[in-house]
């Protein structure tokens, strides 16, 4: 892939959380490379995030789409596909809603995008007085490494020369996050997108797509000191129970599954665009 060439989008997933939201939207904008347009892929939010979406997207000069699906309980695999489904970039970067980013997030991405690669970025965990601030203020400013309560710490450092030496592609990897991803509009069509299969209950789709790519010959690459992201402190009840969800990517494994039992090409019509902004 030629990265200066490439067209980037810029896929923020959401779900009622508009104040982290709006944080993460005002990164968005301030990137030092624009990306070719940010779409809000809203799994069946309330008005307030229509309103988030517009305080920030508005009145800036990106180009944007607001697209969302009705609340049918979690859709995460769906609702990231709706989000490709209204965008027109070559390269697809996917975030979560409460992930401000570094001014640069979207730059590294692009340095290190590659078709037959897909990236895996990293993130440092705010603690919660610090991230009450960044959800009050206006402009979001990275935390120090010195940080009190800062998680992940190493994950705050932006040394993308030395993280450059450490981009090995491998051919598989468990360790998978889908809050900071990025891959070839091709390679997601190559495995046909995230899989409905693992809706209803909360992650692994993101396990799943990183599995099917792994199958199709497609690597990935850590993205070690760039891309930053700053995950703003929300509370976590962890299940340590496998579930049907663990039982699906075993199979997947042990089949050496390739493409999605229900993805990107067999969606149904649901879903619009609610708003967009500059040249929609």
């Amino acid at each position: 892939m030629s990265t200066p060439e490439a067209k980037i989008s810029l896929i923020i997933t959401t779900f009622n959380w508009p104040q982290a939201l709006k944080a993460t939207l005002r990164t968005a904008i301030l990137q030092s490379s624009q990306p070719h347009e940010i779409i809000v892929a809203d799994d069946g939010s309330g008005p307030e995030t229509a309103t988030a979406v517009q305080e920030v997207l508005g009145p800036s000069r990106a180009r944007w789409r607001h697209v969302r699906q009705d609340d049918a309980g979690i859709r995460q695999a769906r609702v990231k596909n709706l989000g490709v489904k209204y965008s027109s970039g070559s390269y697809l970067i996917f975030v979560d809603h409460d992930v401000p980013m570094h001014p640069h997030f979207v730059a590294d991405h692009m340095a290190a995008a590659e078709s037959g690669i897909f990236l895996q970025g990293k993130r440092c965990f705010l603690p919660e007085g610090y991230a009450k601030d960044v959800l009050e203020s206006i402009v979001f400013v990275p935390p120090s490494l010195f940080q009190k309560g800062l998680e992940n710490r190493k994950n705050a450092i932006r040394a993308p020369k030395i993280g450059q030496l450490l981009q090995r592609p491998r051919s598989f990897q468990t360790s998978l996050r889908g809050c900071n991803v990025s891959m070839s509009r091709d390679d997601f069509l190559k495995v046909d997108g995230y899989d409905e299969t693992f809706d209803q209950l909360w992650g692994r789709e993101d396990s799943d797509i990183c599995y099917r790519l792994f199958h199709s010959g497609v690597r990935c690459k850590n993205l070690w000191f760039s891309a930053l992201q700053y995950h703003l402190y929300h509370p976590v009840t962890k299940n340590r129970e496998r579930d049907r969800l663990d039982e699906e990517l075993d199979t997947i494994r042990r089949e050496r599954r390739k493409r999605a039992l229900k993805g990107f090409s067999r969606m149904s019509s649901e879903g619009r665009i609610v708003a967009a902004g500059e040249g929609f």
